[in-house]
């Protein structure tokens, strides 16, 4: 399986799980190799910004959300969720000019996890999987491999049972295991040797948080395995 490292190519990328980015903070995500500050204001969807403030290039990621907005840690310059600065706080009576802006990136929230798009034009959409409801966040782990060996790696893997493998996108993959579960991988290529994976299950019936519980340790255990550069067995169907 091969997978494109272009950065700013037409696609979009899961970089974490919804679940993962509480209301009111900002996180650190390379994508390529590229710095890119992932915050949630108090309410609303999560939003994904090149991660330098327009003034003096400080990392956004470092700042703090007051409301819906993300204020550079440096010297207070507070962003929109557009990206237009809408405060300076040395020249408090001042309108901030409407070129003062954040790098921002298309963005959205599906199948529980956070994609983004790094295009400047965008005409690709999120990667389409059937019953878009019920899906559930599992784990996500960074592996010391690069992007093509973990795709690679989860399609080799040994599940313990029937396995069926799809690559919905170029950075996707499902797996379906047996008849009524189905992982989904979203891969985030971030160096030549390191990628971030992460996974939400599908299933038909109730939904079983031990289950979920028992599968986010065997991703762990499906990292080890790759990164080790084995095969390695799934745990049987009776032991998740």
């Amino acid at each position: 399986m091969q997978i494109n490292d272009q950065v700013e190519a037409d696609r979009w990328v899961g970089v974490a799980l919804d679940s993962q980015i509480q209301s009111a903070s900002s996180h650190p995500v390379i994508l390529n190799g590229r710095e890119l500050a992932l915050w949630r204001g108090e309410s609303g969807p999560a939003r994904v910004w090149d991660d330098r403030c327009p003034h003096r290039g400080m990392r956004l990621s470092f700042g703090f959300v007051r409301g819906n907005t993300l204020r550079c840690l440096y010297h207070g310059w507070t962003y929109g969720e557009n990206g237009h600065c809408e405060a300076i706080p040395a020249h408090p009576d001042l309108a901030p000019p409407k070129t003062i802006c954040a790098s921002t990136h298309g963005t959205a929230a599906k199948y529980g996890i956070i994609w983004v798009n790094l295009s400047a034009t965008r005409a690709a959409h999120v990667p389409d999987l059937p019953n878009q409801p019920g899906w559930l966040p599992v784990r996500s782990v960074h592996l010391r491999a690069s992007a093509p060996q973990v795709l690679d790696g989860i399609a080799e893997f040994d599940y313990g049972e029937p396995a069926r493998t799809s690559m919905p996108a170029q950075n996707a993959c499902v797996v379906v295991l047996g008849s009524d579960t189905q992982l989904f991988f979203a891969l985030q290529p971030i160096g030549l040797d390191k990628t971030g994976l992460h996974v939400v299950v599908n299933e038909s019936g109730e939904p079983q948080i031990p289950r979920r519980q028992r599968l986010a340790r065997q991703v762990a255990r499906l990292r080890d395995t790759i990164e080790a550069g084995g095969g390695g067995v799934w745990p049987s169907p009776r032991t998740l």
